[in-house]
């Protein structure tokens, strides 16, 4: 009796494991075009932070000073955190801290740091030191910082996103014009998208603030606000959840509009659908989504680090050894020649600062497909094309003198259009 005998030819990895997919990160966010995009949207956000600073900040330096300090920082001076974890000795080293290439971005990780400086405005709108805040200028800054924030990377998170969603569901290159059209056509949905849950949580403070008046009358009516109190606390359940939906769900919002063509309340349903009911999974992919980018900065900053090194390093056998740091070694009577040097070193630098960026979009997009993937059971390769006008078709026909059908004239291929619209 013969046996039948199977021979194992092929594992499908990416659907044993569909998080593989992660990995393709990496390699779209080094993309130049997303690099320079996403430089050009850090400029802006930063020019923007440094004008509020500068008209809202008063007569006084000090609130002006602490924002500046705060949110416009420029990526090519951002500090390393620390010199233990400065990377390679030298002129970048903690020695020379100016030059140190790490994003300004808060926190150590440079993907969190990524996340908590698109989210900076609203944490400090909800922070517990909130003396500054409650001043108008500073409510006012806080405020336009955030919708500043919001107005900028719509548009060029929209773009990263949609090209990236291209190229994972279709492996399509994509284009800038047509990615431009598409975040164009939709920008109010990308705009407004993460804005509407603070909209809704705005619209609970209000009522609650307006009670809490009563408080202002002492004893009696701190009294009568402890006995509506379990009513402020559901109102801080409601708060707690929109918030926590948003806090989670926002970067899955972009992708949702790049991937689906869809609007801001459905990027909204989704993002909250997705990260309630599989918040594990969610986790999981964002922890390994940290790792890969993590590896992917030590990368980026070594080969930043290479370029900027070795062409002082090939410089320094004419102009001799000192040119290993330029521009601090160079003499005082040569300012011009100090900004040049200072102003390329800075473009390389503000390049691979703006890798966690592009990297952030990138990974959010992949994991908005992995969790449609597990959640609704939607193939990875489903994305939302534009429709395209045919390029090529029948010729429009008209009956001749005979009344035989035959290929229009031009004029009568315009009477024919006129004709068609005046029965539309």
């Amino acid at each position: 009796m013969s046996e039948d005998r199977g021979t194992l030819r092929r594992v499908a990895w990416g659907e044993v494991f569909p998080w593989i997919l992660l990995g393709r990160a990496l390699r779209l966010a080094i993309q130049p075009r997303l690099l320079v995009l996403a430089a050009a949207a850090l400029l802006l956000t930063t020019s923007g932070f440094a004008a509020l600073a500068y008209f809202l900040g008063g007569p006084t330096d000090s609130p002006r000073k602490e924002w500046m300090a705060s949110y416009a920082v420029w990526p090519w001076a951002a500090p390393i955190p620390s010199s233990d974890s400065a990377g390679p000795p030298g002129p970048w080293g903690p020695e020379n801290e100016r030059r140190g290439i790490y994003p300004a971005v808060g926190l150590d990780h440079p993907v969190l740091g990524s996340w908590m400086n698109l989210s900076r405005p609203f944490f400090d709108l909800f922070g517990k030191d909130r003396d500054k805040e409650r001043s108008l200028p500073g409510l006012a800054f806080v405020l336009l910082a955030g919708l500043w924030t919001a107005l900028i990377w719509a548009f060029a998170g929209g773009v990263i996103t949609r090209l990236v969603s291209l190229n994972v569901g279709r492996g399509e290159r994509g284009s800038l014009r047509a990615a431009f059209r598409h975040v164009g056509a939709r920008y109010w949905s990308y705009f407004a998208a993460p804005l509407y849950p603070l909209f809704g949580v705005l619209l609970l403070i209000v009522p609650v603030a307006l009670v809490g008046l009563v408080g202002q009358l002492g004893g009696a009516g701190l009294a009568a606000i402890a006995l509506v109190w379990p009513l402020f606390l559901l109102v801080g359940l409601l708060m707690t959840v929109s918030l926590a939906g948003l806090l989670f769900g926002w970067p899955l919002m972009w992708p949702t509009i790049s991937t689906e063509g869809t609007d801001s309340f459905d990027a909204l349903s989704r993002s909250y659908s997705y990260v309630f009911q599989r918040l594990l999974y969610y986790l999981f992919l964002a922890l390994l989504a940290l790792l890969l980018g993590a590896i992917g900065w030590k990368l980026v900053y070594a080969f930043a680090y290479g370029v900027q090194y070795l062409t002082a390093w090939a410089v320094s056998w004419g102009a001799g050894s000192a040119a290993l740091n330029l521009p601090d070694t160079l003499p005082d009577d040569a300012p011009v020649a100090a900004r040049l040097f200072a102003f390329w070193d800075g473009f390389v630098t503000l390049l691979a600062t703006s890798f966690p960026y592009t990297f952030f979009f990138s990974a959010a997009t992949i994991i908005y497909y992995l969790m449609r993937q597990s959640v609704d059971g939607t193939e990875i390769d489903e994305v939302f094309i534009e429709e395209q006008p045919e390029k090529f078709g029948l010729p429009p026909l008209a009956p001749d003198a005979a009344g035989v059908p035959t290929v229009a004239e031009p004029s009568a291929t315009d009477e024919l259009a006129a004709e068609a619209a005046d029965d539309e």
